[in-house]
């Protein structure tokens, strides 16, 4: 396979460099893959932001070819763990397989869970765990979830489950084309497009499935995130994959080759790399709240594509907060009720917010101000990380792909910008008076931080919406 090598200096000796280049060699010598470039500080040296770039556009060059990108570590990425998973989502968006040089723990994210901080705590550190796994998984043996469509034999290895299998067959069929489904094709980005060649895309097969009375192994709807993970889950065509192994033809197949690599192609063609962007908050991000099931409302970006009279191509991004029970067609609402999960546009929901809380009564307002923003952003930064450090596991154990933490670390880079905004003010501590006057600000982050000192959470309907106080005789029930 065609490989590309990558490292930056971590000390001014000399002989680290010339390890690492031997290193990044040795190697592809040893796995037979073809080192087409190694990219490094240079002559003279690069800053490393600009190195790194020249990397990227060594993969683009490449027109999303495949290609392993070859480090000696994972601190030749960077210093942190949500470093390397920001580097890790982009190089795999550009078609770059990241491996490291260390025969013991090639996959640069389990390596990086050992050897990379996080929020200021030290790496986990359980080399005996870890090498225990590795054996485990040298002999082909289940480590923790089975995949779906799978169960673990007496012996420890996968048999096929058939009534799951069918339905891994069919998802694959749909998603190419091949299962009719009575829909038209469409674009995860716009489901105004048309795709002639492919099936539907991943929310409405979730909607189909779960409108079928279908549920996952744990009982919960189906989600276009786990059908996802699905298509890209090479288990399905007999490989295990775990802790930087593959054994190939490991256990039976559930779907040949054949219609696997087409889901990939299709996947990719839905999925094009994004570009780096500043992250702009969700003004309600950790506040906003369904009226039905309870559950926190995501924020949303979607692109809508048309191509206008003289025939060029337009896009525009909408934002939107949107219940994770409505993108999986959980419940429809019945004739004459209200949406029992609903959708708003962002700058929409934004607004009925503030002018909600704008003709409150000061003595209620007053009454709710009880704690410091600067408390509730590292409560919603605490939340973040968390969540961030359990999908980063989740992927290293082998349940889902480097692309599915794209996600969780876009929370988390937008939840340290808001609680950072949030600490502009005097560290955060707002006076009730500061609180006040931040609703007519332009500012998202200390915007968001005024708001989260009067309310607990806003209760959104499909109409109007319900601020939940923190304190004071207007609060209303969960």
């Amino acid at each position: 396979m065609r490989a590309a090598g990558y490292y930056r200096p971590l000390t001014s000796d000399a002989r680290s460099e010339q390890a690492a280049v031997s290193a990044i060699d040795r190697y592809c010598r040893e796995g037979f893959h073809t080192l087409s470039r190694v990219v490094g500080p240079g002559e003279p040296p690069l800053r490393e932001a600009d190195q790194y770039g020249a990397l990227i556009s060594y993969l683009e060059g490449l027109g999303r070819g495949e290609a392993l990108v070859i480090i000696p570590g994972p601190r030749h990425l960077s210093d942190t763990l949500d470093g390397l998973v920001e580097r890790l989502v982009e190089l795999d968006r550009v078609g770059g397989e990241v491996r490291c040089t260390d025969p013991d723990l090639p996959d640069p994210l389990q390596n990086g869970l050992e050897s990379l901080p996080f929020a200021g705590r030290p790496p986990v550190q359980n080399r005996r765990v870890r090498e225990s796994l590795m054996s485990k998984a040298a002999r082909g043996e289940v480590l923790g979830r089975t995949p779906y469509g799978y169960v673990a034999d007496i012996d420890g290895t996968f048999r096929i489950e058939k009534i799951e299998a069918a339905l891994v067959r069919r998802l694959f069929g749909l998603y190419a084309g091949d299962t009719p489904s009575g829909e038209a094709g469409e674009s995860d980005d716009d489901p105004g497009i048309e795709l002639p060649a492919t099936g539907p895309g991943l929310r409405r097969i979730a909607g189909i499935f779960n409108a079928e009375g279908l549920r996952t192994r744990s009982g919960r709807p189906w989600t276009p995130v786990t059908l996802s993970g699905m298509l890209r889950n090479r288990v399905y065509t007999g490989s295990y994959v775990r802790y930087g192994m593959r054994i190939a033809g490991n256990h039976d197949r559930i779907v040949e080759r054949e219609p696997f690599n087409r889901a990939q192609v299709i996947m990719a063609s839905r999925s094009p790399v994004r570009k780096k962007r500043v992250l702009s908050p969700y003004l309600l991000s950790g506040l906003a709240r369904c009226w039905s099931c309870g559950q926190g409302m995501h924020g949303l970006e979607r692109n809508r594509r048309w191509t206008r009279v003289d025939g060029s191509t337009a896009t525009r991004s909408y934002r939107y907060y949107a219940c994770p029970s409505r993108s999986a067609g959980v419940v429809e609402a019945e004739a004459g009720e209200e949406e029992p999960h609903p959708s708003w546009r962002a700058a929409d929901l934004d607004r009925a917010t503030l002018e909600v809380l704008r003709i409150e009564p000061i003595e209620i307002l007053r009454a709710s101000f009880s704690r410091a923003p600067s408390d509730t952003g590292n409560d919603y930064l605490r939340a973040a990380e968390q969540q961030f450090m359990e999908s980063v596991r989740a992927v290293a154990s082998g349940r889902g792909s480097v692309s599915d933490l794209a996600t969780p670390l876009d929370e988390l880079q937008t939840t340290r910008n808001m609680t950072e905004s949030g600490r502009a003010n005097e560290g955060g501590n707002f006076t009730f008076e500061d609180a006040l006057g931040a609703f007519d600000t332009a500012e998202p982050g200390e915007l968001h931080a005024a708001i989260a000192s009067f309310v607990d959470r806003v209760i959104v309907h499909a109409d109007r919406v319900e601020p939940v106080f923190r304190t004071g005789p207007s609060e209303s029930p969960p």
